[in-house]
């Protein structure tokens, strides 16, 4: 239709094709819009259905940019709290390694002041004990007031240095199936006569049952307790006895001294705690005796309770499991014949790094009636007698010798093996320490040594030696498991 209504070439100008084309084109392009329309309809699609369409589109778009962004913003905070956290734990981290560099370090340091400290209590001990069996009226007096001061030192040092260990978490239990009247018999016997010395009377119910537990480690817990039933009674009897709980027997340790308030049973376990009529009573003591009971009851699984009336006594209880020597441990606890000889006569050599202990070592087995040789070292033993070949009838030897040298268990070894390369029988060794860790215990265990610890009691010593004297030599074998003193 187009074609028709155009003008002829030759009287058209060029403005009137240009139009023609242009109203071509609009045509063309209403006829695409009719269509468009057309098929809509047909469609029944709304007619702002496509722009709505395109707005929700761009709603949408927008609110995913929003929270991207969000999101974006929420993951850096959070890598940033991360790395701030991450920061703190490396100072805390850094922090705690401090404190347990310096918690071992404190340990290191109480463990060494311990057996500094020990080794002149010790000489001190030996020298005391050694007058205290032939006294006289001038001295008497003096010599139970040093004994006295040397007794309270001797808790306070054993005390810090067993606390410190606990903290440090140090002390693990070695148990082992022994005879409980063992163990309770020396503390019976030792404490009976504290006891005696305050006008006390301390009565002792053994017990012929067998247990399952640390001596080592019981032995404090005995310790202490007893101490305290000691310390603060001043009038009336103490009690050590025993008693069986079905598969358990219940060690008691009971007092007629001046009790414990209902309003401090509960703080009488906790550290530097001391109930006010102790600190009055007694002006010693660091407040660890019970904490330490305490705690090595739960590392030996020995249940503990307390009873206590003010002014009437107190009651603590340990249980402990009962079990059954083999056959073998049972022959190995039979005692010798000769176990009750004297030890008059008897040759003991002493080496020990400390002069004075050297002096008060021979004092007291002297006037035990042994035929004692003393030195610091086994060179200087060597300038008085052969040590290869000379008979000796057992060699009491310091763990803790010069430092950088040989330790006591060395030095014991290389002797005996020179005496068997001479033809000599080796010699029974007991060995003297302030140390109480685990691996001189187990050491002297496996090589068959008698152990000691410092500072050396007079009655441990005597049994130790009679012990050790009586059997066959502790190098031939090893030891059973109850020979720490």
């Amino acid at each position: 239709m187009a074609e028709d209504n155009a003008p002829d070439g030759d009287s058209a100008s060029p403005w009137d094709l240009h139009e023609a084309r242009l109203m071509a084109e609009n045509a063309r392009l209403r006829r695409i819009c009719d269509a468009l329309i057309e098929r809509v309809e047909e469609s029944n699609m709304a007619p702002t259905a496509p722009y709505a369409a395109f707005q929700h589109s761009v709603v949408l778009a927008e609110q995913v940019r929003e929270r991207t962004q969000a999101l974006r913003e929420a993951n850096q905070q959070l890598l940033d709290e991360i790395e701030e956290r991450r920061r703190v734990e490396s100072r805390l981290r850094e922090a705690t390694e401090k404190a347990e560099r310096a918690n071992i370090s404190k340990t290191k340091f109480v463990a060494a002041v311990s057996h500094d400290l020990m080794q002149p209590l010790n000489a001190a001990r030996l020298f005391t004990s050694a007058l205290q069996d032939q006294p006289d009226h001038n001295t008497q007096f003096m010599l139970s007031h040093i004994d006295t001061a040397l007794l309270d030192l001797e808790s306070l040092i054993t005390t810090l240095a067993d606390a410190s260990k606990l903290d440090a978490g140090v002390v693990s239990a070695e148990p082992g199936v022994f005879p409980l009247r063992r163990l309770l018999d020396v503390l019976a016997e030792e404490y009976r006569q504290m006891a005696a010395a305050k006008g006390l009377r301390l009565r002792y119910v053994p017990s012929s049952a067998v247990v399952r537990s640390d001596p080592q480690l019981l032995s404090r817990v005995m310790r202490n307790l007893l101490s305290n039933a000691v310390r603060y009674t001043d009038r009336g009897s103490i009690l050590l006895g025993c008693r069986r709980r079905g598969e358990r027997v219940e060690v008691v340790v009971a007092d007629t001294g001046i009790g414990i308030g209902d309003d401090q049973i509960g703080d009488i376990f906790q550290e530097f705690k001391r109930g006010a009529r102790a600190v009055k009573y007694h002006e010693r003591g660091l407040g660890l005796g019970l904490s330490i009971v305490e705690k090595i009851s739960r590392i030996l699984d020995h249940p503990l309770t307390v009873r206590s009336r003010e002014n009437r006594g107190s009651r603590f209880a340990l249980q402990l499991p009962l079990a059954r020597l083999s056959a073998a441990e049972a022959r190995a606890m039979e005692p010798a014949a000769d176990a009750g000889r004297t030890l008059a006569g008897r040759r003991v050599w002493v080496v020990d790094n400390d002069r004075a202990i050297c002096s008060g070592m021979r004092t007291l087995l002297e006037q035990w009636g042994c035929r004692v040789a003393a030195a610091e070292s086994v060179q200087a033993l060597a300038e008085h007698l052969d040590p290869r070949r000379d008979p000796a009838d057992v060699l009491l030897m310091d763990y803790h010798l010069d430092p950088g040298g040989d330790n006591g268990m060395t030095v014991a070894d290389a002797l005996n093996r020179d005496r068997r390369r001479a033809g000599a029988e080796a010699l029974p060794v007991i060995m003297l320490t302030a140390d109480r860790g685990p691996y001189l215990k187990q050491r002297c265990a496996r090589d068959g040594h008698t152990l000691i610890y410092k500072p050396v009691k007079p009655m441990k010593l005597k049994l130790a030696l009679q012990h050790t004297l009586t059997r066959a030599p502790s190098t031939t074998g090893p030891a059973t498991k109850y020979g720490a003193f």
